[in-house]
């Protein structure tokens, strides 16, 4: 009896559902290490809203629309729901299959036949299944937090990107009255004779295609506002929202040997790219342990006044025609398309740092050129020819030009901020959305 209950107890601590720790939580943690952010708990409201700490009152900045979109992003959450399908998996690899019983009662003649039928083989397959599951499970859960940065980057560029767009918007604006007076000086010339039809007709053209730029202007910036609401959540309901960039754009200045250390070092796909090499080798010693099929059998008959018999017996299936070939040839495969993706993840984060990097470096020096020389040097030109009106000795069209080519430069000035903000924003993610250059915690264990 005490062997049998030891029995009993085996199979049952086998049949328990197995567990990983690779869940919501971990990807929320996880994220959290990056970009101090955590997602929304499971258990929220469907309808969107602000996490803690972030009010639209009073602007929003880009870390701000981060976070909000790490909450709401509806897409992440459908991204989210793999996690489930992959514990699902989990739990089913660690249950072992039921025995089959069998029992025949036949009428008319005094005897009884009974047998339980119960496949040994899925004791030796069960650790194998269930390791290819975890390593599956954590794969899942760092290829959801790469989504995540990758979501943090979408959102930091939408948000350059309407900043962009709003002040266009209002240079566009500035720059169509400036062209509308042009034109007004060049009618009133025209009527004086200073002037020919053709000059005049040129400026009239001038202002009206001022007036269409202006109103694009106006449209691409509502695209930029909906495309940006719709990446924090807000798809159905679009609420007021005021942008307050950071005055000081951040990068990251460490040279480029360091920055590609870096990212190898964080980036959570690669670390998925090698769960899945770990996960690949799981399952061919699964399918290796499918070779040998061994099913235990516990028989009982009764055969006449002499009771009831009963006696274990064991089918075994000999591996002579198949010995699951395919299933083996097939994981090998999948390990050595594991093993190429984790070659072309490494080549392709190497790729995308050296590419921000590059773009960081160019943008950084544009700005520095708009901002040191060249849009000051435009603001003291227009400056001067109104002083030079004043004192009447230029003319008024003088000064409309002088602001024209101002407000064209500081068009020019505001797209090399928005390039910097958008490289920015590529190079954060390249890297992991790390600051340090040291690793996340690389979480528990997956056995």
């Amino acid at each position: 009896m005490r062997c049998v209950l030891a029995v009993l107890g085996v199979l049952v601590m086998a049949g328990c559902a197995a567990r990983s720790p690779y869940d919501r939580i971990y990807v929320s943690h996880s994220i959290e290490e990056r970009t101090g952010h955590s997602l929304a708990p499971a258990t929220r409201p469907q309808e969107a809203y602000l996490p803690a700490g972030v009010s639209l009152d009073d602007g929003l900045t880009e870390d701000e629309a981060v976070a909000v979109a790490l909450w709401n992003n509806p897409q992440f959450q459908v991204d989210l729901t793999e996690l489930a399908f992959a514990r699902a998996d989990l739990a089913s690899a660690g249950l072992l299959p039921n025995p089959l019983v069998s029992y025949l009662r036949l009428f008319g003649i005094k005897g009884t036949e009974a047998y339980v039928l119960w496949p040994l083989d899925a004791l030796w397959q069960r650790p194998k299944r269930v390791a290819a599951a975890k390593y599956n499970a954590r794969r899942v859960a760092d290829g959801l937090v790469q989504h995540g940065l990758a979501l943090g980057r979408d959102v930091l560029i939408a948000y350059a990107d309407l900043d962009l767009a709003e002040k266009e918007a209002a240079l566009v604006r500035e720059d169509a009255r400036v062209r509308q007076e042009i034109a007004g000086l060049a009618a009133a010339r025209f009527r004086s004779g200073d002037i020919s039809g053709l000059e005049e007709s040129a400026a009239r053209l001038d202002a009206l295609r001022s007036e269409d730029e202006a109103l694009r202007a106006a449209r691409d910036a509502a695209t930029a506002r909906t495309r940006f609401a719709a990446l924090l959540g807000f798809g159905d309901t679009l609420p007021t929202l005021t942008l307050t960039p950071t005055p000081d754009i951040a990068t990251d200045g460490r040279p480029l040997p360091e920055l590609l250390a870096a990212a190898q070092a964080v980036r959570p796909d690669l670390r998925a790219a090698q769960i899945e090499i770990e996960a690949a080798g799981a399952r061919l010693g699964w399918e290796r342990a499918m070779i040998i099929k061994f099913t235990a059998t516990l028989d009982a008959k009764e055969k006449g006044e002499a009771g009831m018999f009963a006696g274990p017996s064991a089918k075994i299936e000999i591996p002579i025609f198949n010995r699951n070939e395919g299933g083996r040839a097939r994981a090998r495969a999948e390990m050595e398309r594991a093993a190429t993706r984790y070659v072309a993840v490494r080549q392709a984060i190497a790729a995308e740092v050296r590419s921000a990097h590059a773009e960081v470096e160019a943008a950084r020096q544009s700005v520095k050129i708009f901002d040191d020389d060249i849009v000051p040097g435009a603001a003291a030109a227009a400056l001067q020819a109104r002083k030079a009106y004043a004192i009447g000795e230029e003319s008024y069209l003088f000064v409309l030009e002088a602001e024209h080519r101002e407000l064209d430069i500081r068009r020019r000035a505001a797209e090399a901020l928005a390039d910097l903000r958008r490289a920015g924003a590529r190079l954060k993610c390249a890297l992991g959305f790390s600051t340090t250059g040291q690793s996340p915690a690389a979480g528990p264990t997956t056995r």
